[in-house]
């Protein structure tokens, strides 16, 4: 399949035609990884989503229950407006 190259502000691009996206189950703002290999070619590889290593309750774990001061945090050193609170 032949597409063209066109400008996009500083960019260029090209369209991916309907029959491509309708084939591929393709959605606009997905992520991808652009490859170059030897002699121009390109390949595009869906981006894979990062997971974290540490579940939201794993992260919470280790929060004390009660709000924390800056008094708490003994290498903590008030810079500007944070003095005013």
């Amino acid at each position: 399949m032949r597409v063209k190259l066109s400008k996009h502000g500083n960019s260029l691009g090209f369209v991916v035609p309907a029959s491509v996206v309708r084939e591929e189950g393709l959605e606009a703002g997905q992520e991808y990884e652009l490859e170059v290999a030897e002699g121009g070619e390109f390949r595009l590889i869906p981006a894979r989503r990062r997971r974290s290593r540490y579940t939201v309750e794993e992260l919470l774990a280790g929060m004390p229950e009660e709000p924390l001061r800056y008094e708490d945090i003994p290498e903590y050193v008030p810079v500007g407006r944070e003095l005013d609170w």
